[in-house]
């Protein structure tokens, strides 16, 4: 009989024992969960009694802690691009609305012979539709953010996709009596990609030569390469390290209304294209490439 009750004693014992280690190891997690949802911390949990049972949750809580960072982050990291985008959108479209607006004006003034009113209704025709482009691009863009889905792609002649950006440029390079000189060897060099992307790659390369350079724009095609050159003002260095960063200007009061955005959105595209991406400056000339080898045609 005494035996029995000594048993049962232990028993009681142990069993109180391991229930106060319970209690400690559950208390323990309620806390270490409260300190890094506060604190936002990287943390992860840890055992103070070492038992299977405990390791087992800790483990299975600490996993599901690392799938919520990485959701986390990414949803971060594609609010941050929206966000940009949306900062964005000003400073794409007010070229073409502005030139638009312009010619409208001409127009609501009179004075102008009927074929010059027709021209200059025809301008602003191609400047809407351009404006229309843009905002294609902005929504094509958010989808493909938002979705994490692979841009769709076409046949392009890239030439031909060249000229009919730098025409929506030429009155605006004109105007400040600079130039866009094409070399692109040829009418005729076929690519695979998304067509308003890549518009929207070379649209910003363009403006922001017009933003930031100075003399004439010369792009140029060199076998898988494409060029975009000019000089620079004088006594502007550059960090080309830098200048596909957001918001990053040379200085401020000559980046004519740039916030900053133009090259940071070009890397970003090229990348989702498959398009290689480079900057280089030397003997007061800036120049980015493009390299075209994956996406030929």
């Amino acid at each position: 009989m005494i035996y029995i009750v000594i048993l049962l004693s232990i028993t009681t014992v142990v069993s109180t024992v391991l229930l106060l280690m319970q209690k400690k190891e559950i208390a323990n997690i309620r806390s270490s969960l409260k300190k890094i949802r506060e604190d936002r911390s990287s943390e992860k949990l840890h055992s103070v009694t070492g038992t299977a049972e405990t390791d087992a949750l800790i483990t299975e809580i600490n996993s599901l802690l690392e799938d919520l960072r990485a959701e986390s982050m990414l949803y971060r990291r594609r609010r941050h691009e929206l966000d940009n985008m949306l900062t964005n959108i000003s400073h794409d479209l007010r070229t073409p609305l502005t030139s638009a607006l312009g010619y409208l004006e001409i127009v609501r003034e009179g004075g102008i012979s009927e074929e010059e009113e027709e021209r200059e209704l025809a301008v602003i025709s191609e400047r809407l539709g351009r404006l229309r482009e843009l905002i294609d691009s902005f929504f094509e863009f958010s989808r493909i953010v938002s979705e994490d889905k692979e841009p769709s792609k076409e046949t392009i002649n890239l030439v031909a996709l060249i000229e009919d950006s730098v025409s929506g440029f030429y009155d605006v390079y004109e105007d400040s009596g600079r130039h866009i000189e094409l070399d692109l060897k040829g009418t005729r060099f076929d690519i695979v990609s998304n067509r308003m992307m890549l518009l929207r790659i070379v649209d910003n390369l363009i403006s922001n030569s017009y933003k930031h350079g100075s003399g004439d724009l010369h792009i140029i095609k060199e076998d898988n390469k494409l060029i975009f050159g000019n000089e620079m003002p004088e006594g502007e260095l550059t960090d080309v390290s830098r200048v596909f960063d957001e918001f990053w200007t040379t200085d401020v009061s000559r980046t004519k209304g740039s916030t900053g955005l133009g090259l940071a959105i070009v890397k970003q595209f090229s990348e989702m294209l498959n398009i290689g991406i480079s900057a280089d400056a030397e003997d007061g000339s800036f120049r980015i490439v493009l390299d075209l080898a994956g996406i030929r045609a």
